[in-house]
């Protein structure tokens, strides 16, 4: 029994002083302060003044760089990361390990914002037939043999053409010629009476499209906003009557 106790007593006095294992010892983190030399520029190499830093990580920080330059001193060691902004340039992030007192040097180099997209061309609206004054108020009976008429004053490669036939106190007579389309518009004054000559096109009216073709007769009320189309090589004639317009005083 003496032996037993004996033998007892020295494990326990062995397992007192063995020494602890490497696994079970805690890690300390290192402890310390350290300084960050910050050297902003541009691709050229020129220095960037006014560059927004900002710092996050075991302690946070806000500053602007003077002369493409700053440093941030005693931040506790430990991993930052840090974001760089300065107008007409690309925004930049890094991270940085901070662990040694020495300073540190971050150098970044910031990428020009490339210029905004280029705003889109207002759009051209189609150019209205050429329109030729209109003529005087006549009490004269008027005659007008629109074949003559026509080849005379036929519109040719041009856009489209108006030409004056006659004009009483009821309103003006024309003739229309259409190639390219006539855009929306509207006679606050007069109601509009369209007869088709020759062609094929057709006249959009109160969001309804009427065909035109040779013989066709269409009235557009005052007010009612239309435009007119050709629809084929040949140019669309029409006799238009503005009922209610005045016509042009010497």
């Amino acid at each position: 029994m003496q032996f037993t106790a004996i033998a007892a007593i020295i494990l326990l006095v062995g397992q007192a002083a063995a020494p602890t294992p490497p696994a079970a010892r805690t890690q300390r983190r290192p402890v310390g302060n350290a300084t960050l030399a910050i050297a902003v520029s541009d691709p050229s190499g020129t220095p960037l003044g006014d560059v927004t830093v900002t710092v996050e990580g075991p302690a946070s920080r806000e500053v602007r760089t003077e002369r493409g330059r700053i440093a941030l001193e005693n931040l506790p060691f430990g991993t930052y990361r840090l974001r760089f902004d300065h107008e007409g340039f690309l925004s930049f992030e890094r991270e940085v390990v901070a662990r040694t007192a020495a300073p540190i040097d971050v150098k970044v180099t910031l990428t020009p914002a490339p210029p905004p997209p280029a705003a889109p061309p207002a759009p051209v609206a189609p150019r209205a037939p050429e329109s030729a004054p209109e003529p005087a108020l006549s009490s004269t009976p008027i005659a007008i043999d629109m074949t003559t008429f026509i080849e005379k004053n036929y519109v040719g490669r041009g856009s489209g053409k108006v030409s004056p036939l006659a004009c009483s106190t009821g309103g003006p007579a024309t003739l229309i010629q259409v190639k390219d389309p006539i855009t929306e518009h509207t006679h606050a004054d007069a109601d509009e009476f369209l007869y088709t000559i020759a062609g094929e096109g057709s006249v959009r009216a109160g969001g309804k499209d009427q065909p035109l073709s040779a013989g066709v007769f269409m009235m557009v009320p005052r007010g009612v906003p239309h435009l007119i189309v050709a629809i084929t090589r040949n140019p669309l004639m029409l006799l238009s009557i503005k009922a209610g317009e005045h016509c042009a005083t010497p």
